[in-house]
């Protein structure tokens, strides 16, 4: 985790300065633009000359402005102001009266990459310092335990001292022995209390780490997004390139926060799951409320099937899991449709997701549920089928997909021994949800 974590903090690190280039040659160019559109009408070079003097002057950034002309020699005008050559922007554009060359001041930019790598400097240190806290918190509190618990089975497997070989009746003997596994059955079931306890006393401590991993990295994060929405960056449109940059780096960092937490919270066992009756149209609801918006805004329509199955199961995990599968399926097909249903089979329940979308190649079917494995036009870091894994684990069940190329992609889960069946439940259900 530490690794991926590290390897996250450079990737964002080396968008960042990308983006940083990727403006700074923006502005260059609009700037370059609007000086271009002042040689218009102007046919004597001391009225171009004059032309380009003004529009260097309302464009600060840019230093110098030279028109190559075939038919007459170059035009020159200078800011007076000071230029560093190695951190020059030239731009080039072309005019009715020719090429015109623009030398913008970088300087800005350079500032703002040291910034982009100090700060990059300073999230890698703290994944290593977050890496080194839990690498001691889990020698102290897991490693040490089962190294006692091994030193325990040592003491159980190792023979005790035979007196009963130096001689004795067979009476005695064999009544030694039997004292002897008597023992040895009590200070096994001891050995395997003091273990259970221990391992219930780490899957706390480790809930706790999570939790105030989290709540350490998520309060500067919301202080930080509060002080950037506050920002007021007028007229100037660097300022506001550069604050849509930070907000959108804010949103997809706490987006990242969020699903490595709730990994890490699935594979510490901080989740147990809370099975209660209910019926599959309940969750449809829930499902459709939180996907109408992406739903409609891409065009995708989304029926669904099977709301009148009853089920025993977590409503609340199922409900996730649902919500995941449903997402990730209307993203992958735009102005497309979405089948969603739920099957009895037997005593389990099969849920399926089918889109007619992009589908999957066969090297991906395979790697699909792994962390950070982004699907093609998926926003996010791909840990959203990497959580819906983690689910049905949790719940006991199996995950898979279905894909041919250019043909949709059907993602399944199946759960043995949750189908329920009562009438009443039904009818229930019926009445309060009569569109499903």
């Amino acid at each position: 985790m530490a690794a991926i974590a590290l390897a996250l903090a450079i990737m964002l690190g080396v968008q960042h300065m990308r983006a940083i280039d990727a403006e700074a040659q923006a502005i260059a160019h609009v700037q370059a633009m609007r000086i271009a559109g002042k040689l218009d009408g102007w046919t004597s070079d001391d009225a171009k000359r004059n032309a380009l003097a003004s529009a260097l002057a309302r464009n600060a950034p840019t230093q110098r402005a030279i028109l190559h002309r075939d038919d007459a020699a170059d035009l020159v005008v200078d800011s007076g102001r000071r230029l560093a050559p190695e951190r020059a922007l030239h731009v080039w554009t072309n005019t009715s009266e020719g090429d015109l060359e623009t030398i913008s001041d970088g300087t800005a930019t350079h500032e703002r990459r040291i910034a982009g790598l100090l700060m990059t400097l300073l999230l890698c240190a703290g994944v290593m310092i977050a890496f080194s806290f839990a690498r001691r918190a889990l020698e102290r509190n897991v490693v040490a335990p089962v190294e006692r618990v091994r030193e325990r089975i040592d003491g159980f497997l190792h023979p005790r001292h035979a007196a009963m070989a130096q001689g004795g009746d067979t009476l005695h003997e064999i009544d030694s022995l039997l004292d002897e596994l008597v023992d040895l059955r009590k200070r096994h079931d001891a050995a395997l209390a003091d273990a259970l306890r221990q391992r219930l006393q780490d899957i706390a401590r480790n809930t706790r780490f999570v939790e105030q991993v989290g709540d350490h990295f998520r309060q500067p994060l919301q202080a930080l997004s509060l002080f950037v929405a506050g920002m007021q960056p007028g007229d100037d449109l660097r300022q506001r390139a550069v604050l849509g940059q930070m907000r959108s780096s804010l949103t997809r960092l706490g987006e990242l926060l969020d699903g490595l937490l709730e990994m890490a919270r699935f594979d510490a066992g901080a989740v147990e799951p809370a099975s209660v009756d209910l019926i599959a149209s309940d969750l449809f609801v829930r499902g459709r409320a939180a996907i109408e918006a992406d739903a409609t805004r891409l065009g995708v329509e989304v029926r669904w099937r099977g709301g009148r199955l009853p089920l025993r199961t977590d409503p609340v995990l199922f409900g996730e899991l649902l919500q995941r599968l449903v997402a990730n399926a209307v993203l992958s097909t735009p102005h497309g449709r979405v089948l969603v249903a739920i099957r009895r089979r037997g005593d389990a329940i099969r849920l399926e997701v089918r889109d007619n979308g992009m589908g999957l190649d066969p090297g991906l079917q395979t790697r699909v549920f792994e962390e950070f494995m982004r699907l093609p036009g998926h926003p996010g870091y791909g840990l959203a089928l990497a959580v819906a894994r983690r689910i049905t684990d949790t719940l006991g069940g199996r995950i898979g997909v279905r894909s041919s190329p250019g043909r949709g992609s059907l993602f399944w889960a199946e759960f043995d021994g949750i189908a329920a069946g009562a009438a009443a439940r039904v009818a229930s259900a019926l009445s309060r949800h009569p569109a499903l």
